[in-house]
């Protein structure tokens, strides 16, 4: 009984198909064929992908910027406003004698053309950048040219059928910023100059024309530098402010703070009252740049403690705040267990006391214990392996985050009520560490 009611389903669904089809109701003959063709690449696109291939059987190899947030081999960009986008394509050609080729093509007639060529000696593009500069709607565009192993440029064009050069200089590291607030990033460049000083140049424009409109001199070489961080963000709610970082060889951390004064141009806060020329935020490096690490919208400088030593991963660490008049003072202190990715943020009424951290592990388990004057307050747990959910609901173990793979716990002792420490705080303490971009 059952095959026949299925056979019956089946002959009344065949049925109806077959007279929709009859009919000319239901599917037509184009969309019946539709869904045995494969998808078309838009026209435009079709004469983008012609050209890319002419280039390529002529010789030419992609050549991919090798640094920065931009890293396509072929990158889609509206650079002149008007709502349609531009192609960049980044090639080499070996044999040329300025082989490092940006080929940019604009739809024409619905079909992408060849519009112009910016071209430059070297082995590598380091990074490209697409920004208005001057505010007129029109983005130029920002390039490092990697010209030999220890010489390197930035160029900034005006797209156009011939191109313009609107600067050219030699950088260590160069990054776009809005530092003096008028909502139109500038070039800040990092270099030596000619008398062997690491500087920042701030380019602005000037009758028209792009160049240097302030400078300040850094703390550090450029080989510290290059071991070190840029870090964008504010010291405080009305200051934009650029962190660099320089990493020395005796492995601390030197980090400048430039801000934009309006009567005085590019200025290192860090400089302030220092008779040496070197910053005065100097300590440890431990792998932490500076982060707004409490939320409050200003980024603050890592103060590892002298417990944590260059061979260890974990530790306590002050967080010290800058002010708009260049004085360092503690805004936060946590423990960074950096084996583990997370962080704890240590309460300010413990600031005073004697907090002590000890480590411990056993298989697929890292714990911390952390103790106030001699007290076991807490623990933390970081747990892996196959049962892990169930070992972070052990005893009086609390779940604080999940991954993947990893399951992290905390643990309250009898002594946390005391000093101050419950369930919840302990939620908003814990925050696992989140990579973030340096420039």
């Amino acid at each position: 009984m059952l095959r026949r009611v299925k056979r019956y389903i089946l002959l009344t669904g065949l049925s109806a198909l077959l007279s929709a089809l009859l009919t000319g109701c239901g599917f037509s003959d184009a969309s019946v064929e539709e869904l045995f063709t494969l998808p078309r690449m838009a026209e435009e696109y079709t004469g983008l992908t012609k050209e890319l291939d002419d280039l390529i059987a002529q010789g030419y190899e992609y050549a991919s910027p090798t640094g920065g947030r931009n890293i396509q081999s072929v990158q889609m960009v509206d650079l002149d406003g008007d709502g349609q986008q531009e192609a960049l394509a980044f090639f080499r050609m070996s044999s040329d004698e300025k082989p490092l080729k940006i080929f940019v093509f604009r739809l024409e007639d619905g079909t992408y053309t060849r519009f112009c060529t910016i071209e430059s000696s070297g082995s590598a593009i380091d990074s490209v950048y697409y920004q208005d500069l001057n505010g007129d709607g029109r983005r130029e565009l920002i390039v490092g040219w990697r010209i030999s192993a220890e010489v390197q440029t930035v160029a900034v064009y005006t797209v156009a059928r011939e191109p313009v050069v609107l600067m050219s200089s030699g950088y260590n590291r160069f990054t776009m910023q809005d530092l003096n607030g008028d909502s139109i990033p500038s070039l800040l460049v990092l270099r030596t100059d000619g008398n062997s000083r690491s500087v920042a140049e701030f380019y602005g424009w000037q009758d028209e024309q792009m160049g240097v409109a302030y400078r300040c001199v850094l703390s550090s070489s450029m080989a510290s530098l290059n071991r070190g961080s840029m870090v964008s963000g504010r010291v405080d709610a009305d200051t934009p402010a650029l962190f660099i970082t320089g990493v020395d060889e005796q492995g601390m951390a030197v980090t400048d703070i430039l801000v934009f004064r309006s009567e005085l141009g590019l200025v290192n806060l860090a400089l302030t009252g220092s008779s040496t020329g070197v910053s005065n935020a100097v300590f440890a490096y431990r792998q932490l740049p500076p982060q707004d690490i409490d939320g409050d919208g200003s980024i603050e400088i890592p103060d590892p403690d002298p417990s944590w030593s260059g061979e260890q991963t974990d530790g306590l660490v002050r967080w010290m705040r800058c002010s708009g008049d260049g004085e360092l003072s503690v805004a936060a202190e946590t423990y960074h267990s950096l084996s583990c990715g997370w962080y704890l943020n240590i309460p300010e009424s413990w600031w005073d006391w004697n907090v002590e951290a000890v480590t411990g592990s056993i298989s697929n388990e890292n714990q911390l214990n952390l103790n106030i004057n001699g007290d076991p307050v807490l623990s933390i747990y970081t747990i892996t392996g196959e049962n892990r959910e169930n070992r972070g609901r052990l005893g009086k173990r609390i779940v604080l985050r999940r991954q993947t793979a990893t399951v992290y716990a905390g643990e309250l002792y009898d002594a946390g009520a005391y000093y101050g420490m419950d369930e919840d705080l302990l939620r908003r303490s814990f925050s696992l560490i989140v990579g973030t971009w340096s420039n």
